[in-house]
């Protein structure tokens, strides 16, 4: 029977990719807790963005204007009283409250800049964007409200009246005659949703038909994002900022953008055919259901270079990074016929491990190219210093470390590009799958698993012993660990 020494002296190749291979597992387990600190590290990021928008305004969203109609409902109400004996019914006049009415613009154009600022608490950036809003169209008077069955209905006050999502971000209202919109909220109207509200006094019959005319500008100031409703019959919203990285979210995109360096600029034009028009806006107005991000035109201050979304990603080819180390150094082995330990792996691969540690570590106080450049930089010296004895030779640790530069500089472009991300994957294990056939097309590789046999200490050593092979031979391989 071949006990296990013997079987590990007949395939040692095969043996020493197991035990390559099964560092290269151990290695997923401080790969995955640096995954984890850096979820931490998101979260808490995230939590100081809330944190700061519950202080100042968080994403804003606005609707309007609408104009409101409080209504009144007259009914008799009939019951019974006793006179004289006998019961009689007695039928009184009442009236109550009928649910507001809400009618959309024939015409509106918003027209806004939104410059974007950042702000600093402790290491964490938050974006903050300060909205100067002008709103203007038209709204027609409806006729007089039409009975409820035997009911007569009558319209009684009109308010003018825009919801906002976060009333605290609104700076300042007026009107383009200068006058400041008033809040409404002691008289019998007052939906918390509309954070803007004017009052246009009672109803009249004869302006039915007419038009009326409105032009507001609006201050408003949020993080993060701002949405649009587009509640117009005939909707038309051109925004501009300063920030070059916009993500156009919402039901609608815009038809036409310019995005630059400088910032950029998006019009969007809707119809009530694509808007589900009064109706639509008139039963999520009664619910409270105006904030539907879905329904509305928006754009997202969207952060290329979120650090920690990046560093995650970088963390997702960390194995295979390490897959790719092992195999140049394996590769540098039989070329050069050394032999490194095991655990000079391992050590190689915690190395390229604390790389992820470092990136998001300095990443949080530098900018993301400088990070990953320094940390990349101090892992790549490290490894080489490391194994320059292990290889023998300097020129094979410079030639190591130049493929680890290589490795660093092709995971940066990758995370750089979301989009190619894949392909360019795909592209780089190709790559180094042809330079690893092309350099070993001509090893003889029973020659090199005699050769691993034959640099094992006979006498049964330790491993880790140098063996200087005789120099005077042509065919001698260099110098380097026994394993």
């Amino acid at each position: 029977m071949v006990g296990p020494q013997a079987a590990g002296m007949k395939i040692p190749l095969l043996g020493r990719i197991a035990i390559v291979g099964a560092i290269a597992l151990v290695l997923l387990l401080p790969i995955a807790l640096i995954e984890g600190k850096i979820n931490e590290r998101h979260q808490l990021a995230d939590s100081v963005e809330a944190q700061f928008a519950a202080e100042t305004s968080g994403p804003q969203m606005i609707a309007g204007p609408m104009l409101a109609l409080t209504c009144e409902e007259t009914y008799v109400a009939e019951r019974e009283v006793k006179r004289g004996g006998k019961e009689e019914t007695i039928s009184e006049t009442k009236t109550m409250a009928c649910p507001t009415a809400y009618f959309t613009p024939s015409v509106l154009r918003i027209a806004g800049h939104v410059p974007v600022e950042a702000r600093h608490r402790g290491i964490y950036t938050i974006r903050l964007f300060r909205a100067s809003l002008d709103l203007n169209g038209e709204i027609e008077w409806p006729k007089p409200a039409t009975p409820n069955g035997i009911n007569p209905r009558v319209y009684k006050h009109a308010y003018l009246v825009t919801a906002v999502r976060d009333a605290r971000g609104v700076k300042r209202a007026e009107s383009t005659a200068g006058a400041l919109i008033h809040d409404a909220s002691g008289t019998d109207f007052a939906p918390s949703q509309f954070a803007i509200r004017e009052d246009l006094g009672e109803y009249r019959s004869r302006d039915a038909g007419s038009t009326l005319p409105f032009a507001y500008k609006l201050q408003l100031i949020g993080t993060s994002r701002l949405d649009i409703a587009p509640v117009g019959d005939a909707t038309d919203i051109r925004l501009t900022s300063n920030w070059p990285h916009p993500s156009f979210a919402g039901g609608w995109s815009p038809d036409e953008r310019d995005v630059t360096r400088e910032g950029f600029l998006a019009t969007w034009r809707t119809t009530h055919l694509a808007t589900g028009g009064r109706t639509a806006w008139e039963a999520q107005a009664r619910d409270g259901k105006l904030f539907d991000s879905t329904r509305a035109a928006g754009v997202v201050l969207f952060d290329p270079v979120n650090v920690y979304s990046l560093s995650y990603r970088a963390t997702q080819y960390a194995f295979l990074f390490v897959l790719f180390t092992f195999a140049a150094i394996a590769l540098v082995e039989v070329v050069g016929g050394v032999k490194l330990h095991p655990m000079q792996y391992l050590l190689t691969g915690l190395a390229l491990a604390v790389f992820f540690l470092l990136l998001i570590a300095l990443s949080e106080h530098v900018a993301f190219g400088i990070a990953y450049g320094s940390a990349a930089t101090a892992c790549v010296l490290l490894v080489a210093f490391y194994l320059r004895h292990g290889l023998g030779t300097r020129l094979r640790a410079a030639g190591l470390g130049a493929l680890l530069a290589v490795l660093y500089g092709a995971l940066f472009v990758i995370l750089k590009s979301e989009d190619h991300a894949l392909l360019m994957g795909s592209v780089l294990v190709f790559g180094v799958l042809a330079i690893a056939m092309i350099a070993t097309r001509k090893v003889d590789w029973a020659e090199v698993s005699a050769r691993m046999v034959s640099l094992r200490d006979p006498n049964g050593g330790g491993v880790g012993e140098v063996r200087q092979e005789p120099s005077s031979s042509a065919d001698s391989p260099a110098p380097g660990l026994v394993a």
